[in-house]
Formats: C-alpha cells, sequence, structure tokens
C-alpha cells in the first residue's frame, strides 16, 4: 500500500512540474507568437530565434522568419549563426582556464606571456597590460570593433592581424595608461587569442573547442567557420533586410564564434544556479573565479566585470553582438535565474532591442 502511495505521488508530482514548465513554454509562445512577426516586418529583419533558460533548464526555442530569403528556409534550433562580440565573452572563460590551470596570472605583465609578438614600446607602461584589464577593457589598447574579411581567401595571421594587416582596423597599440579608464578595445581579445595559443601551444579554435564549448555540449559551434555545417549556416542580411556577402574574421576571438540558439543557451546558463545553488558553469571554472569574472571592475562605472555588461537595474549580465549581416544578444537575469539568447541574422539591430525589452518586460514583472 505504501509503495503505491509513494507511485501515485511521484506520478502526481512529477505530471504537476511537467504541467507547470508546459505553461511557462507556453506563456512565453504566446507572448513571442503576438510580437515577434510583427517586430520582424516593421524592422524589415529576415529572422530571429530565441532561447529561454531557467536554471539548468531549457524553457523553449522560437523561431521566425528565414534563414535564406530566396530560398524561404525557416530558422530552425540547428541553424547556425555569426554571435559578433559575443565572442569575447566565450573567449573570456577559455583564458581564465589557463588561469585556474595555474599557467598565467591575471595580474602580471600580459608580455611576460607572450611570444610572437609583444604589446609595442610606447610613452605609456606596457608592464601595466594584464589579462584583467584587457577582459575589462581598461588596459589602455587600442582597436574597437573589427570590420572583417569578404573572402577566407589568404586571410593573415592572427601576428599580421596585430600588426594592423586588418582590413584598416589599425595596429594594436597602447593609446592611454593603463588602468585608468574604459575604452572598449577589440585589439585586446586579439591579444588574448595570442595568448591562449601561445601559452598552450594549440590553435585557439581548438583549446575553445576542447575546454568550453565541448564541455558544456555546444557541439554545433566552433570559432572555426571551416569545421562548421555550411548547410545550416544563415544567409546574412544587411541593415535593410537585403542578403549580403558573409564576413570572415581572423581576430575570431573578437568577433568570430559561430553558433545555434540552443548552444549559446548553454553558455548563457553558465552564470545560472543549479537546483542545490551552484553556478551551472562551476564544472569548467571555480566559483571564485566565476564570482571574480562577474563582478564590476573599477574604472568602468560598474558597468562592466571581466566578462561581461553589467546591468545593476535589471539584476542581469549579458553582452551583445554587432557584425554586418549579424546581431545577436545573451542576458542573464541573475535574480530571477534566467536567461535567453537572441540570434539574428541581420544588421537590424532593432529588432534584438524590441524583442529584448519583450522578455526582459514580461520576466521582470512576474
Amino acid at each position: 500500500m505504501f509503495n503505491r502511495l509513494v507511485i501515485i505521488c511521484f506520478f502526481l508530482f512529477t505530471n504537476y512540474s511537467y504541467a507547470e514548465k508546459n505553461l511557462t513554454f507556453t506563456k512565453f509562445k504566446v507572448l513571442l507568437d503576438k510580437e515577434v512577426p510583427s517586430i520582424l516586418k516593421k524592422n524589415n529583419a529576415p529572422g530571429i530565434s530565441i532561447a529561454i533558460v531557467e536554471g539548468q533548464n531549457l524553457i523553449g526555442i522560437f523561431s521566425y522568419g528565414v534563414a535564406d530569403i530566396q530560398n524561404k528556409q525557416p530558422i530552425s534550433e540547428e541553424t547556425l549563426f555569426n554571435v559578433g562580440s559575443i565572442s569575447k565573452v566565450v573567449t573570456s572563460w577559455g583564458v581564465m582556464k589557463l588561469v585556474a590551470d595555474g599557467k598565467i596570472e591575471l595580474d602580471e605583465p600580459i608580455n611576460k606571456y607572450l611570444i610572437r609578438w609583444k604589446i609595442p614600446k610606447s610613452s605609456f607602461n606596457a608592464d601595466k597590460v594584464t589579462l584583467r584589464n584587457i577582459l575589462t577593457h581598461t588596459s589602455g589598447l587600442s582597436l574597437g570593433p573589427y570590420n572583417g574579411w569578404d573572402t577566407s581567401d589568404d586571410l593573415p595571421t592572427i601576428v599580421e592581424s596585430l600588426q594592423g594587416n586588418n582590413t584598416g582596423d589599425g595596429v594594436v597599440k597602447l593609446i592611454h595608461e593603463p588602468n585608468t579608464k574604459w575604452l572598449y578595445s577589440g585589439g585586446g581579445y586579439s591579444v588574448v587569442q595570442l595568448l591562449i595559443e601561445d601559452v598552450s601551444g594549440v590553435s585557439f579554435a581548438k583549446f575553445m573547442t576542447d575546454n568550453i564549448l565541448s564541455p558544456l555540449g555546444m557541439k554545433n559551434s566552433s570559432f572555426e567557420i571551416s569545421s562548421v555545417n555550411a548547410a545550416k549556416l544563415a544567409k546574412p542580411h544587411d541593415k535593410n533586410g537585403k542578403e549580403t556577402t558573409m564576413v570572415y574574421f581572423v581576430e575570431t576571438a573578437a568577433a568570430g564564434l559561430l553558433t545555434t540558439t540552443s548552444d549559446l543557451a548553454k553558455f548563457n546558463q553558465a552564470v545560472l544556479r543549479d537546483a542545490k545553488g551552484a553556478f551551472i558553469g562551476s564544472n569548467l571554472l571555480s566559483t571564485s573565479l566565476i564570482e571574480e569574472m562577474v563582478k564590476p571592475a573599477p574604472h568602468t562605472g560598474g558597468r562592466w566585470s571581466m566578462s561581461y555588461v553589467v546591468d545593476s537595474e535589471n539584476k542581469s549580465l549579458g553582452f551583445a553582438g554587432f557584425n554586418r549581416g549579424w546581431t545577436s544578444l545573451t542576458r542573464s537575469i541573475t535574480d530571477k535565474n534566467i536567461g535567453y539568447v537572441i540570434l539574428n541574422n541581420s544588421s537590424v539591430g532593432a529588432a534584438n532591442n524590441e524583442v529584448d525589452n519583450v522578455l526582459l518586460s514580461s520576466i521582470r514583472e512576474n
């Protein structure tokens, strides 16, 4: 009799949990089905894909529009996107693995570890450039976003890019004293890319796959465009929603990650909590290192950590990516333990912003 009661209670509990989860999925589906098609139409954006997670659970993936206007191929959870500068956040987790393994120190001069290239001498003190201030964009290094290349033929090396062979983006150098102010530097993340290769002895893409992407279950993601399934890659579109050419990057740590909505949702979960209250990403890095990564850094006005944009008003950690033909957003709302990602195969960033507002308002109201 007792065993039968246990079985009945278990059946009722699991069905209640399923119903509760299904209601959450239904709530978001009703909301997004109502709002997203009109957002896409108003902004002339071809398509968008959204994943929502809660703790360790995937609430759902919601895709709208097309990956390819010409062939009317619908976006799905297997569609690949370039996520621009969200690559930087993923890269930060990779380089922190080297910190965790004792291969590098956060506050040592970065030149100490670099082999193939060094930060050039200048009137500023290069010994003050460290991994910590590069990750927080307070290193004083130059070069904001990268433009990329129109073809993958004869791309330069990462060292050549740092030396200025990068479609006019410029030489990476010190342009102000480190640890004095915030200045966004994609060039700094190219230094991190070189650092990872020089210290690990393997390619950046392989290191990231082995140490971050695969352990998180991001099996369809890569920092190397030649290794992904080209048939699943969405077509990029310009700010008017018209198809444009693919953009290629040598500086993949700063701008080159290719991923799916479901894969990026797994990365989003790394700073959320599991059922025991631990960081879900604690299988990769220690709690103390993750806490170090996400706390606001000096000289950033409280808006940047060693890896994330910190939105204290909405209690969230996130980042946005903008490359020609692509826009993306990830947001982890830590007090609600809910996160979401928004991937868009066009330069129409307004569509992402509107979807972000819809989701953020709904989550914060509950």
